[in-house]
C-alpha cells in the first residue's frame, strides 16, 4: 500500500519502506522495479509467485507476516471498541495444505488445470504448488485427466482434492448431469489411479475406501463427507483445538456450535461431555460415524441444526457450563445474542474472520463478558487470511 497525493494505492509485490517505480491506474498500481529493497524482502519459494493469484506475500519474511496478521486482528478489535493486547501470531502451516480446489478449462484443444492469474480470469496451467502436502502432488495431472474425459461438455470445472488416509478424495463441480457413458469413464479413471473416492457434486461415482483424516496429535480419525469443509492443514486444526481446549479448561459439559465433521469435539470428548451442532447433515453423519469409530471418553452427541435460523436459545444453554463457537466467515451473531442472554460464564471462539469475530465479541463484552485472550493462527501461509482463537469469561 502506498500513499500518493493523499490517496491510498494498492501496490502488490511491494513491502513497507521500499522505494519503487510503479505505474498507477485508479486505486491500484503495478510495481515495475524495486529501487530500494526492504531488509524484510526474501526470495519467493514458488516460480509462479507474482503471476499466480494464490499467494500475496511470498516475498516477505515470515516474522513480518506474523506481525502483519497480528496487527490486522488488533485493528479489527479496536474498531469494535475492544481493547486487548493480541498475542503473537502462531504459525500452523505444518506439512502443508491437505486440500485444494483446481480450476479446469479447455485451451487450444487441451485441458489446463490450476489457479487463476493475479487480477485475471486467465488460468495458469499448474505443474506444482509448494504449499500442498506431498500426497497432493498428482492433483494437477489428475485434474487435467478429468478435464480431458469431460472435454465434450464444454463447461468450466472445479475439482476439489483432499488428501485422506485412504488416498485421494476428489469431488468434481460444475459438470452438471452427465450421461452414463461419461460417468463410467470417470469410474474407470478413478480405478486406474486408485482413488479412495470420486464424487460429482457430492454424488458418489465410486467409493473404493471411505476417506478419513487423522486428528494430528491423536490416534483418532475423522470421516469426511464428499466436498466437505476441512481445516486446510492438520497442524492448524491441532493448534486451533489446543487453544480452544485451553479456553475451555475446567468445563465439564460443553455445547459445540458449527462443529463440522467434529475434529474439535472428538478431541474434547476425552475430558468433557460434548453436545455438537451443525447445519450440514453430511458432516453430522460423518461426525456420528467418527464417534462410533473412536469409542471411550465422555458422552458425545452430534445433531443437525441450522444455527443461523435456530441457534441454541438461552434456556437450552442452561444445560452447559461452556460453549465453543467455530462459525464460517459471517460469524455467529444470532448464537452470540443467545449466549449473551444466558448464564454461561465461558466462551471459546474459533474464527476465520477478525471483523465478524470483533462484532460478535462486542455483543458478549456488552453482556458482561471479559475478552481474556486472543491468539491469531496462520495456517494460510503467504496469504492475507488469518484465523484466531479467543477466550471470553464472566
Amino acid at each position: 500500500m502506498a500513499l500518493v497525493d493523499g490517496h491510498r494505492i494498492a501496490l502488490p509485490g511491494t513491502l513497507p519502506g521500499e522505494r519503487v517505480l510503479a505505474s498507477l491506474e485508479g486505486e491500484r498500481g503495478t510495481c515495475l522495479a524495486v529501487l530500494s529493497a526492504s531488509a524484510d524482502r526474501v526470495a519467493p519459494i514458488c516460480p509462479h509467485f507474482g503471476v499466480c493469484g494464490g499467494c500475496a506475500v511470498q516475498h516477505w519474511r515470515a516474522k513480518s507476516i506474523g506481525e502483519w496478521k497480528r496487527a490486522r486482528v488488533q485493528t479489527a478489535l479496536a474498531r469494535a471498541g475492544l481493547n486487548i493486547e493480541v498475542a503473537p501470531a502462531r504459525d500452523a502451516h505444518g506439512a502443508g495444505r491437505r486440500r485444494v480446489t483446481l480450476h479446469v478449462r479447455r485451451k487450444d484443444g487441451a485441458s489446463v488445470a490450476g489457479f487463476m492469474r493475479a487480477r485475471s480470469h486467465e488460468l495458469i496451467d499448474l505443474d506444482t504448488c509448494p504449499l500442498l502436502v506431498s500426497a497432493l502432488a498428482p492433483a494437477p495431472d489428475l485434474a487435467r485427466g478429468i478435464g480431458h474425459i469431460l472435454r465434450g461438455i464444454e463447461k468450466p470445472l472445479d475439482v476439489q482434492f483432499t488428501a485422506a488416509i485412504e488416498g485421494l478424495d476428489i469431488d468434481i463441480r460444475g459438470a452438471g448431469r452427465l450421461d452414463e457413458g461419461l460417468r463410467q469413464k470417470l469410474v474407470q479413471f478413478a480405478m486406474q489411479h486408485d482413488l479412495a473416492r470420486l464424487t460429482l457434486h457430492g454424488e458418489r461415482l465410486i467409493e473404493a475406501r471411505v476417506p478419513s483424516v487423522l486428528l494430528e496429535g491423536t490416534e483418532m480419525r475423522a470421516f469426511i463427507p464428499p466436498g466437505s469443509f476441512l481445516q486446510p492443514t492438520g497442524a492448524g486444526e491441532a493448534l486451533l483445538a489446543e487453544l480452544a481446549g485451553e479456553a475451555l479448561k475446567g468445563a465439564k459439559n460443553v455445547a459445540e456450535t458449527f462443529c463440522g465433521l467434529g475434529p474439535f469435539g472428538l478431541r474434547f470428548s476425552r475430558t468433557m461431555k460434548v453436545s455438537a451442532y451443525d447445519s450440514e447433515r453430511g458432516a453430522i453423519e460423518c461426525f456420528q460415524r467418527s464417534i462410533r469409530a473412536n469409542p471411550g471418553g465422555k458422552p458425545i452427541t452430534a445433531e443437525a441444526r441450522d444455527l443461523f435460523r435456530r441457534p441454541l436459545f438461552a434456556p437450552e444453554l442452561k444445560a452447559f457450563d461452556a460453549i465453543l463457537l467455530d462459525p464460517p466467515r459471517q460469524g455467529a451473531e444470532a448464537q452470540m445474542r443467545e449466549v449473551a442472554k444466558s448464564k454461561l460464564s465461558r466462551i471459546a471462539y474459533v474464527s476465520c474472520d477478525p471483523e465478524s469475530f470483533a462484532r460478535d465479541a462486542k455483543l458478549a463484552v456488552d453482556a458482561g463478558f471479559k475478552l481474556k485472550s486472543v491468539t491469531p493462527v496462520d495456517q494460510f501461509r503467504f496469504s492475507a487470511h488469518v484465523e484466531l482463537v479467543a477466550e471470553l469469561v464472566r
